[in-house]
């Protein structure tokens, strides 16, 4: 067996079924669904290469090796609250990790005192590759489309549109900047511009700064190019490049008091923008 094959989150879960002897007791202790309790049950299962319970009709009952690792994992789990402990008497806080891409990323930025963030010490991702939740590569995230993994929570935001930008100096050009990131809007313009493209960019945040400097044409979120009067719209809102957005944390962390603020202030904030909103 590998011992890196066992996940904490697998063994709080068989605690909670241990504890309550069925799956849908321990979904309404664990705040998640009785099949994705199974599914933790049975990946534990697999890498101790154990059956831990017998299914009956009344419910779960351990087995003897069910038993033996229930007395281990209720000692990992008295170390974790004596952790806690200790760091809560010290009044220590983590940081807290938001994962976003670029435009998400500078968009909190720019609105960073309406957030009203200064009473906790948050770390801003800007990364254009989803970070894994489940393994605490970010608390926060913030996609493009909705999470598929399992124990991860998510609220939808709303819709962003994409449409092509240009200073007013450049509007008659036909020159195009790309990305070369594998973003959905880098990818359109490489593949419905590609014989107009004159700049390349590794990094998104540069599409910005060269439209400005009217460089030539580039495809921004709406609530981006919109915010600066230096830009046009060149053409409709691309259809196909819009998507709804959603915060995302994992199902243990989304009750945590700081968390749990700071997911509502970034919903609220993006809830309330009219930029969002924006096709015209």
């Amino acid at each position: 067996m590998n011992e890196m094959e066992i996940d904490w989150s697998d063994l709080r879960i068989f605690l909670a079924v241990a504890r309550d002897g069925s799956l849908s007791s321990a979904a309404k202790t664990v705040d998640q669904s009785a099949a994705t309790l199974s599914r933790h049950i049975v990946d534990l299962e697999r890498a101790l290469g154990a059956e831990l319970f017998s299914r009956l009709p009344s419910g779960y009952a351990l087995t003897a090796a069910g038993r033996a690792l229930t007395s281990q994992a209720e000692t990992i789990e008295q170390r974790f609250l004596d952790i806690a402990r200790e760091f809560s008497r010290r009044n220590v806080s983590a940081p807290i990790r938001v994962s976003a891409g670029t435009w998400m990323t500078w968009y909190l930025a720019r609105n960073i005192e309406k957030l009203g963030l200064s009473d906790r010490n948050i770390v801003f991702s800007a990364v254009e590759e989803v970070q894994n939740i489940g393994r605490r590569e970010a608390l926060i995230g913030i996609r493009n489309r909705r999470p598929s993994e399992p124990g991860v929570a998510a609220r939808r935001t709303k819709t962003v549109a994409f449409a092509p930008y240009a200073h007013p100096t450049a509007v008659r050009k036909a020159d195009w900047i790309a990305a070369t990131v594998n973003t959905p809007s880098a990818i359109w313009v490489r593949a419905n511009k590609r014989d107009q493209i004159r700049f390349e960019v590794t990094q998104p945040r540069s599409l910005l700064d060269l439209a400005l400097a009217g460089a030539g044409h580039v495809v921004l979120p709406c609530f981006v190019g919109d915010a600066h009067n230096d830009l046009v719209r060149t053409d409709d809102v691309i259809e196909q490049l819009s998507h709804e957005q959603w915060l995302v944390v994992h199902g243990d962390d989304r009750k945590l008091p700081e968390v749990r603020a700071t997911i509502d202030r970034i919903a609220r904030l993006i809830g309330s923008d009219r930029a969002f909103d924006s096709k015209g």
